[in-house]
């Protein structure tokens, strides 16, 4: 009996060869976040308490490191504010009194020749004094001895020139005293003496009655009528309220007391525009009546 054949074995399969292995690039892990602080507010659980006792310990530690710093600034601000006082104020005085600081020149701006040489000649004692200790009473005192004067200011410009401004006095009326012309001013200041008459200025007689006020009398006579643009020649002032004024051409004026001057100026003018040759004296003793003679 025939048996069947065997069946074929199939042949073994070739083996499969792996492509190879490439190396491969790994990139390098990433880098951790940096801690960020975390300012969420607190949990309802964290201790309030402990966190202003730790606000007013940092307070504390602050106000203590700069303590000694606005101890120092305290110090130091009324030094250097000391300093710089003493500096504006001891500095001006100490050159006030330094010798390049005395006095060498006198000037007398806006005054005569003559003027300023009699001032000159009465502060040439304060030559030498430091500017600063030059003392207006002092100038006063030595400026008595020029009449002229009648008021000063003393302006001291360093280094070393006094200067003297002056107001000087104005002649009104001129008073024959002896063989002497006197020029005095409106206060009866006596500001020059001479032998010869000064025909610019009127002539002024006082009498024996309160001759200070009569004299006060006559120069107000004398200022109003003046302001009208009239012409005096000549004062008799026997008295306070008896004045007589001589006008040019001879004819009189009987002004009275020194009360109303610019209403008895006024009717004086009036009067003579009115009045005739014949007239010889006007009297405006009371300005509301004028009488003629």
């Amino acid at each position: 009996m025939n048996r069947p054949p065997a069946p074929e074995r199939p042949a073994p399969a070739a083996p499969r060869r792996r492509a190879p292995v490439m190396p491969q690039r790994t990139a390098p892990p990433p880098r951790a976040p940096e801690p960020v602080e975390d300012h969420a507010p607190p949990p309802r659980s964290f201790d309030r308490r402990a966190l202003r006792a730790a606000g007013r310990d940092r307070r504390r530690a602050l106000a203590a490191e700069l303590r000694p710093r606005a101890r120092r600034r305290r110090r130091i601000v009324p030094l250097a504010v000391a300093g710089v006082l003493a500096l504006l104020i001891g500095l001006p005085l100490v050159l006030a009194f330094a010798p390049v600081f005395t006095v060498r020149s006198v000037e007398v701006p806006g005054a005569s020749a003559a003027v300023a040489r009699q001032v000159q000649a009465a502060l040439a004692g304060e030559r030498g004094t430091p500017l600063a200790d030059v003392a207006d009473d002092r100038v006063a005192a030595a400026l008595q001895a020029v009449p002229a004067v009648q008021s000063f200011t003393v302006v001291r410009r360093p280094p070393s020139t006094l200067e003297v401004r002056v107001v000087l006095r104005t002649a009104v009326a001129q008073q024959r005293v002896g063989t002497q012309w006197q020029q005095r001013d409106a206060a009866g200041v006596v500001m020059s003496s001479t032998d010869a008459q000064d025909p610019a200025l009127p002539v002024v007689s006082i009498g024996e009655v309160r001759p200070a006020r009569s004299y006060a009398a006559a120069v107000s006579a004398l200022e109003a009528v003046q302001q009208r643009g009239l012409l005096v020649s000549d004062v008799v002032a026997a008295g306070p309220d008896d004045v007589l004024m001589t006008l040019p051409g001879g004819r009189r004026v009987r002004w009275g007391g020194p009360e109303d001057g610019a209403e008895k100026a006024e009717a004086l003018q009036a009067a003579l525009v009115r009045a005739g040759r014949d007239v010889d004296e006007i009297d405006v003793s009371s300005p509301g009546v004028v009488l003629t003679r």
